[in-house]
């Protein structure tokens, strides 16, 4: 139930990632509006990180080489590129990536094979899109989904069930998330966006789902005292400090505390959960009363108890919450769209609850 804390306690290489980007991704002929990855090219040809060709196409479809990757993950984090001979008997000083190569490689985000070559003009596999991204962002926190080609010994297992947590990857509908794959160039644009922007996140989850919306910054009343919740990059605490991915941050505005967590929601449920701690069932799917799940870490079980509840609280009235009842007698309310908007202890006391959401 405490979903956010009340404070009680090779060769010449592929330049199709000029160094001046060419046009903006609205005018690329084969991107159109209608290409479900369109606003994520756009964000990343307007920060400058990926561009087009020079005949003004951004060939969405073709797959993206090891050398590209490290260009791109070169400009989002703002590494030298030039060119500059590399520890890679495959990648030498004339070599179009060979800055960016050099620059991830140093900062232990890429790595090459064991006969010393990098092999930048192979296409980039999902399974190592995965680790190069977990690198970047340094992140810890796996998640609860599977894919049924993704093993615990698989040596990109750990970093796909990073980034998948993190929204960044969802796998594919068949529930596999296929580590030898290859990754096209308007995939790659949309794990990068992802990974830079909670906009592009929530797009993931949608607006149908009873997780918090990232983008929203929201206010709720507790018996400690207003609490702010943000969902920002980077964990300021000892808890996770070389952490760069994205968590919920709650500060009692009164006290100054924060306290970070996590939520995922997937389509057999909904968690929240802390650095390095325990996780909590919020909701379990597909919603149906009365059937308990293990509410999680010596909480006993919760069960839901009204599908269509009116709560009121002090930034709106909701007329078709989520009441969920838990095995000690706290009663939450979940909204689509907006996520956890009250909770109630035992007793009928308010322990929390919503006051605004902008």
């Amino acid at each position: 139930m405490k979903k956010f804390p009340t404070f009680l306690a090779a060769g010449a290489l592929s330049l199709v990632l000029a160094v001046q980007p060419a046009a903006a991704a609205a005018s690329f002929p084969d991107v159109p509006k209608s290409n479900r990855f369109h606003d994520e090219v756009n964000y990343l040809v307007d920060q400058k990180i990926i561009s087009g060709y020079s005949n003004g196409t951004f060939q969405p479809k073709k797959n993206v080489t090891r050398g590209e990757a490290a260009i791109m993950i070169g400009r989002m984090l703002k590494l030298d590129g030039s060119k500059r001979n590399t520890k890679f008997k495959d990648v030498s000083k004339s070599d179009g990536a060979s800055g960016y190569i050099a620059a991830a490689t140093d900062k232990g985000i890429i790595s090459g094979y064991p006969d010393g070559t990098f092999r930048a003009n192979e296409n980039i596999s999902r399974g190592d899109m995965a680790i190069i991204l977990d690198r970047t962002w340094r992140l810890e926190f796996g998640s609860i989904q599977k894919f049924k080609d993704v093993g615990d010994n698989m040596k990109a297992s750990e970093a796909i069930y990073n980034i998948a947590r993190e929204y960044i990857t969802t796998g594919f509908s068949d529930g596999t998330f296929r580590p030898k794959g290859t990754v096209t160039r308007e995939q790659f644009s949309a794990f990068l966006a992802r990974g830079i922007s909670p906009v592009y996140r929530q797009r993931v989850v949608g607006n149908n789902g009873y997780s918090h919306n990232m983008t929203k910054q929201y206010i709720f009343g507790t018996l400690d005292g207003d609490v702010q919740s943000i969902f920002q990059q980077g964990i300021q605490s000892d808890q996770a400090p070389n952490y760069n991915g994205f968590a919920w941050k709650s500060t009692n505005l009164k006290t100054g505390k924060a306290v970070y967590s996590f939520q995922e929601e997937t389509s057999s449920a909904l968690i929240t959960g802390y650095p390095f701690s325990e996780y909590y069932t919020d909701l379990k799917f597909p919603l149906k009363a009365g059937v308990p799940w293990l509410n999680g870490q010596g909480e006993g079980t919760a069960k839901i108890t009204n599908i269509s509840k009116t709560v009121k609280t002090p930034y709106k009235t909701f007329t078709n919450a989520v009441e969920t009842t838990t095995e000690m007698g706290y009663k939450d309310y979940y909204v689509k769209g907006v996520g956890l908007v009250k909770i109630i202890d035992p007793a009928g006391k308010v322990v929390q609850e919503l006051k605004s959401m902008k």
